[in-house]
This record gives C-alpha cells, sequence and structure tokens, in this order.
C-alpha cells in the first residue's frame, strides 16, 4: 500500500513528457474540432469572373453577372454552366434581370430622380426587341408577358414584342397596389374620392369593386394589402376588406399614423414605425394583440416570428406576446431557401438556424469573402474580396 499521508517523503519530479502529452492533446484537439467546428465544405467553390462595379441578380435557377457596360453573363445554377452573354444596352444602373424563355427582361433607373426603363431583349441578340419607360414590376412565363408601373397605370406588354396586352389605368388622385410576391396575384386600385377595386394581375380583369369614405392623400399609397386582406386608411383609422371580393370584414381605431408598411405575419399582421418599433393585430378582428419598441422588422417562420432589433442578429420572438426567445448570437441571416434558415458568422461560418433550439447546423466554412452572400436552392453565392462570384454547393 502507498501511504498517501502529509508525512510521506516527496518523490523526486520525473521529467514530464512533453512530446507525448502535446501529441495527446493534439488528437483529444482534433477530435474536439471535428466534431463541433465549422468545416470547410467538401468541393471547392465555382469562380464566376466579374469586375469592381459589376453587379449579380438571382432569378430561380439562374444567376446574372451584370457589367458597367450592360453586358449580361448568365449562368444555370447550381451547376454554374454558362449559358452565354447579350449585350443589352440601358442608359443607367441596372436594378433587376429577368429571364422568360429566351428572353431577357432588364430593368433600369436612368436618372437621380429614379426615372425607370425597361427593355427586351432576346438572349445573345445584337438589339433589344422592346424598350419602355416603365418601372419593372414582375415576368410570368406562363403568359408571356412582363408587368409594368407607367405614367399611365399598371400595363401588361408581350415579354417577346412588347406590344400592349392590357392596361389597369391609374387615375388623378389614384394607387395601384400589388399583392404577393414574385408574380403578384392581384393588383388592388384606390382613389382618394373613394374607389377601391381588385384586378386580376394575369389578365387585368376587374373582379370586384366598391365605395370607400373619401380621403385625400390615399393615391400617396395610404393601402395596405396583407395576406388576403386589403387595409384602407378612413381617417380615424383601418377598415379590413377581403380579397378579391371585398367584403368588409372589421374596422379598428388603433392608432397606426406612425407606421410605414405592414407584413403577413401568418398569425399576425405586422405593422412598423418608421424606425423602430412594430404593432401586432389580429388580422380576424383588426383588434390590436400587442405592440413593441423594440423590433425594426419580423416575419413569420413556422410557430416563431424572426426579427431584428436594429441590428444584425437574427432574434427569434413569441408571436403571442412580441417578448424574445433568444437570439443566434453573432450570425446574421441570409435568408429562407426550401424552408431552411441559412445564416452566416464573420464572413467565413456558414450554416443553418434553428429557431426552436436557437442552435446552428455549421455546414463548413469559406474564404476571401467580402461580405456580399446570398442563398439560393443548393448554393450559396458570395463575392470575394477581388470582385469574383464564389458559388458553393451546400445541399
Amino acid at each position: 500500500m502507498i501511504d498517501l499521508s502529509l508525512d510521506a517523503p516527496p518523490e523526486t519530479p520525473r521529467p514530464v513528457p512533453y512530446r507525448a502529452v502535446l501529441g495527446v492533446l493534439s488528437l483529444v484537439l482534433l477530435a474536439v474540432l471535428a466534431g463541433s467546428a465549422p468545416q470547410p465544405l467538401p468541393r471547392p467553390p465555382a469562380i464566376i469572373p466579374a469586375r469592381l462595379g459589376d453587379a449579380t441578380f438571382l432569378d430561380g435557377n439562374r444567376l446574372f453577372v451584370v457589367g458597367a457596360a450592360g453586358a449580361v453573363a448568365a449562368y444555370e445554377l447550381p451547376s454554374t454552366r454558362p449559358l452565354g452573354r447579350t449585350a443589352v444596352r440601358v442608359a443607367g444602373g441596372v436594378v433587376g434581370v429577368e429571364e422568360v424563355g429566351d428572353v431577357l427582361v432588364v430593368g433600369y433607373q436612368y436618372n437621380a430622380n429614379g426615372d425607370s426603363g425597361v427593355v427586351g431583349q432576346v438572349l445573345g441578340a445584337a438589339t433589344a426587341s422592346w424598350r419602355r419607360n416603365a418601372r419593372l414590376v414582375a415576368t410570368s412565363a406562363a403568359d408571356g408577358i412582363a408587368l409594368l408601373d407607367d405614367e399611365s397605370g399598371m400595363i401588361a406588354v408581350d415579354v417577346r414584342t412588347g406590344a400592349l396586352r392590357w392596361r389597369v389605368p391609374r387615375p388623378a388622385g389614384g394607387y395601384i397596389a400589388v399583392v404577393g410576391d414574385l408574380f403578384p396575384r392581384l393588383l388592388v386600385l384606390t382613389t382618394d374620392s373613394g374607389r377601391l377595386e381588385t384586378y386580376d394581375s394575369h389578365t387585368g380583369r376587374r373582379l370586384a369593386a366598391v365605395t370607400v369614405p373619401a380621403l385625400p392623400g390615399r393615391a400617396n399609397g395610404l393601402l395596405w394589402p396583407v395576406g388576403d386582406l386589403v387595409m384602407v386608411d378612413t381617417g380615424d383609422g383601418f377598415d379590413g376588406y377581403r380579397l378579391p371580393g371585398l367584403e368588409r370584414l372589421w374596422s379598428t381605431t388603433v392608432d397606426l399614423s406612425q407606421s410605414w408598411m405592414e407584413t403577413d405575419c401568418g398569425r399576425l399582421i405586422c405593422t412598423f414605425r418608421q424606425q423602430r418599433g412594430m404593432t401586432a393585430l389580429d388580422p380576424a378582428t383588426g383588434r390590436e394583440l400587442w405592440r413593441s419598441s423594440r423590433w425594426s422588422w419580423a416575419e413569420p417562420y413556422g410557430s416563431y416570428l424572426l426579427g431584428s432589433a436594429g441590428e444584425d442578429q437574427v432574434w427569434v420572438i413569441d408571436p403571442a406576446d412580441g417578448e424574445p426567445l433568444g437570439n443566434f448570437g453573432d450570425w446574421r441571416g441570409l435568408g429562407l431557401v426550401d424552408g431552411r434558415l441559412y445564416g452566416m458568422k464573420d464572413n467565413r461560418f456558414y450554416g443553418v438556424l434553428d429557431p426552436a433550439t436557437r442552435r446552428v447546423d455549421y455546414l463548413g466554412t469559406v474564404e476571401r469573402v467580402s461580405g456580399d452572400c446570398e442563398v439560393a436552392t443548393g448554393v450559396l453565392i458570395c463575392r470575394l474580396v477581388d470582385a469574383s462570384v464564389a458559388v458553393w454547393h451546400v445541399g
């Protein structure tokens, strides 16, 4: 038996085998890192050439790189296969590119006042097929149209010829709002004098019309389509109408005078004030459910809200009362694709954020990223420090 009492004589210290200890620690550290730290993605990224000042645009499974002279290079995603270049002449900065069949539809702004133009050009062609002074709203491949907003109202033109298909005129003192993401499903028109009408955005056909209280200034945008409702400012509150039939559902006197926009938050209508703060309404009754001065933005994700308090952090919010449930630390959100919420940390680490647990599923690391990243189905797309575009496969 070894006596471990305090009276036992001290043993002569033996030299510590530093190399052996370091070897063991290295193996332990490697095992820990392999199980928990971000690992490089298995495949190196595809590199697409681009210069400083070039712009990139996503449209479904297409990536477009637009040069300063208007040359549009198209790539297929996720393969990054080059699809050719088209020299599109624009007098200003490109703000949107969409592909409809074999036609490119390009939106641009040609002066500091925000005046806009749209051009349609067959892929690879040397000259444009058509050009209009208007703002590009969306395109529909199924209908073969481009939806444009010009001085006269909302118009639909043939993507190949630019010929007018239909028009919803904007009357004096009138405003037209679009309903739905990507290609809108409805157009809603209102006027200061009290007209409220809905139109099919694929055909231009009027669907419903009612009279609402007259209100000066409504043409400046005091009309909020959200989900299956449209909220109309009455001067002392808002009335809610069901879309597209315009049946009046409720009236509310909730003070939204400082609110500037709204969004469909699933079980809620989220309205946002100019700088920070939001009010949540019940879409069934218009009743105020809660308000918070903390959030500058929020959107639905499953049974939660994801929001921002004015910084890059992504917060998980309880939709029942607007209280924070937690955040993802230094991770910033990149976007929601195919039901997965992607995020990035320090312009290097990349993963999927889980709002239920506020944990991150690390997917890998990226290098030499300048900070401009976005996600699409199966890919992470980033601008690199040399301005080129890198595409990592993530699915």
